[in-house]
């Protein structure tokens, strides 16, 4: 084979002079720099130009070096970055001379963390191939991301444009080394120049993104994110960090724009109020309150409850962090928004209450006797699987009621609150991460029923697409549940809402119910009572409260207990492990911790503690943390948190596990 480069591409790729040695010297060195391609019979140096020839591959093995090659980059493109490797090497070991394994291995590595191998790589295909403008573009990203050398990066990527005029992935590099080396304005240029080559691409979009959040321009950035999401979508396992950054980049451009959007959502949500007000008859006091652990609002409609006055509860909670704007607004604008839609309801003569009762409550557990059998069969008590299938089923219908409402419900507040709207995009982003985080929980999984796993997962991946869809995508909540056998039941309970909310009258939500529990197979699970405010005069002269038992109220946040098993459970496991000392430690401090308040409602990991270093904890967790403690170290101490149901669930499976081990 012969090889052709010239003197200067070999001293830019090598950061050596070879023009000015000595020609017996320079001969030499050039012969050095192509060992790699095996036996090197002859090296020539005309004006300038280095000419190498060298032995070919025989064409068995070159054809065999071609073949692993292909199967590598197939596994590159599947993510198996390690074993595309091997291939390669492979590959490169019966052909050395075979220039795009050179490149591909360079891209595996750096996949890998290996960027000096990776350097290497590079350096070798564009000895093979100095014509190669993509592997000028990757070197000069290895020497500007792990090196800090923007000098050289630079001098890579405009040798790759000299080679490929208007190429967006050189554009996007240049555009990031310039940002990179203190020259925004320059690198916004660049990066529309690579957006306007091509708006596929999703890194130009980002870096674009990047640069506009660093320099104090949230809203741009968010937008921009936006259009990502929009234009583009990920080519292979390689293209998927990009996405991910995108979707974080784009919830913390959000929580700016909450931030210094936070006065006019209280203001527009304070219209708000007065205008539910005025459409129900009813004044709206919003007050901070003690809730249920579940719950972070609630809503007690004057007429539910013989009362002259509706009133929004919202939880007690401590100070936000000052990167986390408080979500209360969104909060209240939620509830305001079911008692508008009951209000509306009511006067249409319409209203209705979802319940569950002991009824519904048998018919369901009757749905699931195999299931609760097989429960029982693997050595978990009766009455813990009583417990669980309590949990379970309550669950997953007050899911099933809220689902089809939050999706009116937000998606109203998204067209009439503008303001609102960051607030909005951050506090459903909270609760979807939750949602996915309790959805995917292998552990759930392993043991809720499969007729209500697959209602519950339907329900919270049509959530996801409910937020996707009010991000333009940037959310990046549904691809969680893509994946899932469930995807298109979701998909399915997307549409039908999609196509029957427009023409909705009041009222006509509670329909949405009952369609929706016919698609996820969840119709008898729960029956429909008069609206009580009918009864609210005869209510308030017993003296008694006319909310029916067991009305599964609609509120923002989920239930809390299903999720509290599987950390009661982590705690457990955790305890078996520690001394009794130890564990007295954690109790302590998270009690400490918890005298300014908990945020049990978000998901955010924030709590960290010197007992547990290393790691970091929702409100949620922690108390279940101290919960599980005071119940190893102090039993008899009253922790005052209603965790008691979930922590019974959570000991008869520790114990089932422990017999099994």
């Amino acid at each position: 084979m012969v090889v052709s480069v010239t003197l200067t591409q070999l001293s830019l790729l090598l950061g050596r002079d070879f023009l000015s040695l000595p020609e017996n010297e320079r001969l030499q060195s050039v012969g050095d720099v192509f060992r790699f391609l095996g036996k090197v019979t002859g090296v020539e140096i005309r004006d300038n130009v280095v000419v190498v020839h060298a032995e070919e591959a025989p064409a068995a093995k070159a054809t065999e070096a071609s073949r692993l090659a292909d199967r590598a980059a197939r596994r590159a493109r599947e993510g198996d970055y390690a074993r595309a490797v091997e291939q390669l090497r492979r590959a490169l070991e019966l052909n050395p001379g075979l220039q795009p394994a050179h490149r591909e291995l360079a891209m595996c590595l750096m996949e890998l963390g290996q960027h000096a191998a990776a350097k290497d790589a590079l350096i070798d295909a564009l000895k093979l191939d100095a014509t190669d403008a993509w592997s000028f573009v990757v070197l000069g990203n290895l020497y500007a991301k792990h090196e800090k050398d923007f000098a050289r990066a630079r001098a890579f990527f405009e040798r790759a444009l000299q080679l490929k005029p208007g190429d967006a992935w050189a554009l996007n590099a240049l555009a990031t080394a310039l940002a990179e080396s203190g020259d925004p304005a320059a690198a916004l240029l660049r990066f529309d120049e690579a957006i306007a080559a091509n708006a596929d691409f999703p890194n130009a979009w980002l870096g674009k993104a990047v640069l506009l959040q660093r320099t104090g321009h949230p809203a741009e950035a968010a937008a921009t994110a936006r259009a990502l999401f929009a234009r583009a979508q990920p080519a292979d396992a390689r293209a998927e960090p990009v996405f991910a950054e995108a979707a974080k980049l784009f919830l913390s451009a959000t929580g700016e724009l909450a931030h210094a959007a936070e006065s006019d959502a209280f203001k527009a949500v304070e219209d708000y109020r007065r205008t539910v007000e005025r459409e129900s008859g009813y004044p709206v006091e919003v007050v901070e309150g003690e809730l249920p652990a579940h719950l972070a609002a609630q809503v007690q409609a004057a007429w539910k409850h013989g009362r002259d006055r509706s009133v929004i509860v919202v939880r007690k909670s401590p100070p936000p962090q000052p990167s986390a704007p408080p979500l209360t607004s969104h909060l209240v604008a939620h509830e305001l928004t079911h008692l508008r839609l009951e209000a509306a309801a009511r006067s249409a003569g319409r209203n209705r209450f979802f319940a569950t009762t002991a009824a519904t409550h048998a018919a369901a557990l009757r749905s699931l006797g195999h299931d609760l059998r097989r429960l029982e069969s693997r050595g978990l008590r009766p009455d813990a699987v009583a417990r669980l299938a309590r949990q379970l089923i309550a669950g997953v219908c007050e899911l099933l009621f809220n689902c089809p409402l939050d999706l009116l419900i937000e998606r109203r507040l998204d067209t009439e609150l503008p303001a609102l709207r960051p607030l909005q995009l951050l506090s459903l982003a909270r609760l979807a991460a939750e949602a996915r985080t309790s959805t995917l929980h292998p552990e759930v999984r392993r043991i809720t029923p499969p007729r209500i796993l697959r209602a519950a997962s339907a329900l919270n991946g049509a959530h996801a697409l409910l937020l996707d869809s009010l991000s333009g995508g940037a959310t990046r909540c549904w691809p969680a549940y893509r994946v899932l056998e469930t995807a298109a039941l979701s998909e399915k309970l997307w549409r039908h809402w999609s196509q029957r909310a427009p023409g909705l009258t009041p009222g006509g939500e509670y329909d949405l119910v009952d369609e929706f529990a016919d698609l996820v197979g969840l119709r008898g699970w729960y029956e429909w009572q008069t609206d009580p405010g009918d009864q609210a005069t005869r209510a308030t002269a017993t003296g008694s409260d006319p909310t029916p038992e067991g009305t599964t109220n609609p509120e923002l946040l989920r239930a809390k207990h299903p999720a509290a098993v599987w950390f009661l459970l982590d705690a457990l496991q955790r305890y078996a492990r520690l001394p009794a000392d130890d564990v007295r430690k954690i109790a302590l401090e998270i009690a400490v911790l918890g005298r300014e308040g908990l945020d049990y409602a978000d998901p955010e990991k924030k709590y960290s503690l010197h007992s547990l270093p290393g790691e970091n904890f929702s409100g949620l967790q922690a108390m279940c943390l101290m919960f599980a403690a005071f119940k190893q170290v102090a039993p008899e101490h009253a922790v005052g948190m209603e965790l008691e149901e979930p922590f019974l669930t959570a000991l008869e499976l520790f114990q089932q596990k422990e017999e099994s081990a």
